[in-house]
């Protein structure tokens, strides 16, 4: 027996694409468009974080960059590398160990995430920013959003080549 399934026009299957698109999970990260800032997410609840730390006229010109790109200008950076593993080693390296393997916290320099957001930049500085579940705290109030930025480039500098 042979099952005769409805044809479907072109329009129906554009509509079906659209309602699982809207479906489906946020993105950590979204960019709304050209020329439009990033909107930072909370890794425990997808919420949008506050971002007035990231916005202003005493910005420094990395954070602009950030905000603006997504990318991170430091990566590649040896100065801004050797900045960031000294907040590493202040607020990092009791949970992540020194050479960022992990310990209580989870390893960052291997690709087993416990957030897949952590994988990129973006991600990264939303975790260290906003916070994650379980023993990471938010650090938006203990490093400036330029800080996260080298610890990132750190952080990065670690993983093998």
């Amino acid at each position: 027996m042979r099952l005769e399934l409805p044809r479907m026009s072109g329009r129906v299957v554009a509509r079906a694409v659209v309602v699982l698109v809207a479906l489906a999970p946020f993105p950590a990260v979204t960019h709304e468009g050209a020329g439009s800032p990033i909107v930072l997410r909370s890794a425990v609840d997808d919420e949008p974080l506050d971002m007035a730390a990231l916005q202003g006229s005493d910005v420094p010109p990395a954070v602009s960059e950030f905000v603006r790109t997504g990318r991170n200008p430091y990566i590649g950076n040896a100065q801004a590398a050797a900045d960031g593993k000294q907040r590493f080693e202040q607020w990092c390296q009791i949970c992540h160990l020194a050479d960022a393997s992990g310990r209580m916290g989870p390893s960052l320099v291997d690709d087993v995430y416990n957030y897949k957001r952590s994988h990129t930049d973006l991600g990264m500085f939303e975790i260290v920013y906003g916070g994650a579940a379980g023993a990471m705290q938010p650090f938006n109030e203990r490093m400036t959003p330029d800080e996260i930025l080298k610890v990132i480039a750190y952080v990065r500098s670690l993983r093998p080549k």
